[in-house]
């Protein structure tokens, strides 16, 4: 998990020192701190952030007990003898879920209904009702996987010319990124996390959200930092909120999203869409499965790309799977990678021009940490208590929302430190939706 964090981090910086050096010939030195690294691959480690001294308000996933509810994270057996993970953790994928094994909202008796079903055929109806759930795969069974051969035919991080357009010079300012405009159509962790990764360096990130769109706390206090957030109705083509979001991408450098092919097709935003109006444009996707394959307009979340590649059978106990330490293990690998390839792409956009489009999958990277190699059973057993990572590094910022402390950024760069040109925290939505100010010549 240390060298997976690492490496995505590392990423990112290198890219932002590469554009520092490319603008204005010098270089500069990295240094990354790992344990404090770790804490940037899942705020479930003890790196949360903190609001007013407490964490982000999950009442809207909370059971009555205070704990996790049973849609969220928690692994069911089936009549097969099989696993599945279900994160129905928003009102809609809840009441589709309860409906479809027609049971109320309570863990034993999730439980009981699932053990009544055929583990595949659940897969199957989940997704027909847009539910992301993913039985728990062996490895083998991935590799064999028509998905799985999907996977492994796509890079990491795909970067791919996929028009023509003048070449668009490197954004100026103090910072790596300072000009550079990011608009983001984004919900949950990894896709908002790569503007996240993006703002650290100076670009001016934009997050729209539809006016009735839900979001939990914890997801945009802890991926929402640095970005900027407006309400935009982008359904009603000739409404204005529309208008106004197309006029934001027409002179966008970067377009982010995390939502589903089919639904960016209904609201006439596919790349190719985006592309024609905005010629020039890096487009950015986040997905959960990948661009190809039965499975490539199926949702997902972290979790399901680590059931569907073998990670949470590798980390099972006796016979029940389990996920990684910190719960989450790709989101955040996700998003960084996101956020250097979009910078890659800019550098070549302006050597050679073009228009281009960076996707990367949930379950790509999960099969990349994987291929980093997996400790032994026997060595974890001898593991103690002090390989978990220390109390992080904390930064302090006073925002509109109170007092928030956050985990300071792992990576050093000796010249262009990471840093924030706005408010480090706004409530989603909030912002006007308008581009900052360009920084004086």
């Amino acid at each position: 998990m240390g060298s997976a964090i690492g490496i995505s981090l590392l990423s990112v910086s290198v890219a932002a020192a590469q554009i520092w050096h490319e603008r204005t010939g010098r270089a500069q030195s990295l240094d990354i701190d790992l344990p404090q690294a770790l804490h940037q691959i899942t705020p479930y480690l003890g790196g949360g952030n903190r609001l007013g001294g407490y964490g982000s308000n999950m009442g809207s996933i909370l059971g009555g007990d205070g704990q996790t509810g049973p849609l969220v994270w928690d692994f069911y057996r089936t009549a097969d003898d099989r696993w599945v993970i279900v994160i129905a953790c928003y009102p809609r994928t809840r009441d589709e879920m309860l409906d479809l094994l027609g049971t109320p909202h309570t863990r034993e008796r999730i439980a009981a209904a699932v053990a009544t079903w055929n583990s595949w055929e659940l897969e199957e109806a989940a997704a027909a009702r847009g539910v992301p759930l993913a039985v728990v795969r062996t490895r083998e069974e991935f590799l064999a996987h028509p998905q799985g051969k999907a996977i492994l035919s796509e890079p990491v991080v795909s970067i791919e010319r996929v028009g023509d357009a003048p070449p668009r010079p490197l954004p100026s300012g103090p910072r790596p990124l300072s000009g550079l405009r990011c608009l983001q159509f984004t919900h949950i962790f990894a896709g908002t996390a790569a503007g996240r990764a993006l703002a650290e360096h100076g670009a001016d990130a934009l997050h729209v959200c539809e006016p009735n769109a839900f979001d939990h706390d914890l997801c945009w206090n802890e991926c929402g930092v640095g970005l900027r957030s407006t309400r935009l109705d982008l359904k009603d083509r000739d409404g204005e909120g529309r208008r106004t979001f197309d006029e934001l991408l027409r002179t966008a450098d970067v377009f982010v999203h995390n939502h589903r092919a089919s639904k960016m097709a209904r609201l006439g935003l596919t790349p190719e869409e985006c592309i024609e109006m905005a010629p020039g444009l890096i487009h950015l996707s986040v997905s959960a499965y990948g661009e190809n394959g039965p499975w490539h307009d199926r949702g997902g979340f972290d979790h399901q790309g680590q059931a569907l590649v073998g990670i949470n059978w590798n980390e099972r106990q006796g016979d029940e799977p389990q996920v990684p330490p910190g719960r989450m293990l790709n989101d955040y690998l996700a998003a960084n990678f996101a956020a250097a390839g979009v910078m890659a792409a800019a550098v070549r956009r302006a050597r050679e021009g073009g228009s281009y489009r960076v996707h990367v999958s949930l379950a790509g990277v999960a099969n990349w940490a994987w291929e980093l190699g997996i400790l032994s059973r026997e060595s974890i057993a001898h593991l103690g208590a002090d390989t978990l990572p220390p109390e992080p590094e904390w930064l302090v910022h006073d925002t509109p929302m109170g007092e928030f402390r956050h985990v300071a950024p792992a990576v050093r760069l000796s010249e262009t430190p990471a840093g924030w040109d706005d408010t480090v925290l706004v409530p989603r939505g909030s912002s006007r939706p308008e581009w900052r100010a360009p920084h004086p010549a």
